[in-house]
């Protein structure tokens, strides 16, 4: 680890925290007005335990219990919205599948670079050193981990957004387009005069 404790508690806290606003999200998709105050208090609490647990035990491993769990309740929650979702609009269910694995992938994906990053380091560095200058950054594992994780958040977004309006029933006003033939966004379909 090369980052000081408290810049690695400012890298991986942040997680924490904005993962629990996707968990907000997956939970309160389908509520027309207002808000839960027990579901912000709860996110909030749960925020706060992680972050004052993890000050004074500095495991890494406690964080990263902790945010899988905070996946694996999105996940539950969205798996659910979907299988409810199939039985009424089948072309709203293909989208949300598709961004679902587009998002497991680019985070599960940067994980297995990640880790191979982290047990293989010191092979990775010597071979770095033999190729041409021009392919040695090809094995900088840990940049695609950070390329895949901002990929994952940002389908999660767009996920959690198309989501929210084929729960409220205005998902007809948009439709999803992708950039580069990937990467999902939506957009308000033109109205005809």
């Amino acid at each position: 680890m090369t980052l000081q404790y408290q810049w690695q508690l400012a890298d991986e806290l942040p997680m924490i925290y904005g993962t629990c606003v996707c968990i907000y999200c997956a939970l309160q998709a389908d509520v027309k007005v207002g808000t839960d105050i027990y579901v912000s208090l709860g996110l909030f609490s749960y925020s706060a335990v992680v972050t004052l647990v993890y000050v004074q035990i500095r495991k890494p491993v406690f964080h990263q219990v902790a945010y899988a769990m905070e996946v694996a309740v999105i996940l539950i929650r969205n798996t659910m919205h979907q299988m409810e979702i199939r039985k009424t609009n089948i072309r709203a269910y293909s989208e949300l599948v598709n961004m679902f694995w587009l998002g497991v992938g680019s985070f599960g994906g940067a994980f297995v670079l990640w880790n191979i990053d982290n047990i293989f380091c010191n092979q990775l560095r010597a071979l770095r050193t033999v190729l041409p200058a021009p392919l040695s950054p090809l094995l900088q594992l840990h940049a695609y981990w950070h390329i895949g994780t901002a990929l994952g958040c940002y389908v999660s977004i767009v996920y959690q957004q198309y989501l929210r309006l084929v729960k409220l029933g205005t998902i007809d006003d948009f439709c999803m387009r992708r950039l580069v033939l990937v990467v999902p966004y939506i957009d308000r379909r033109k109205k005809i005069a």
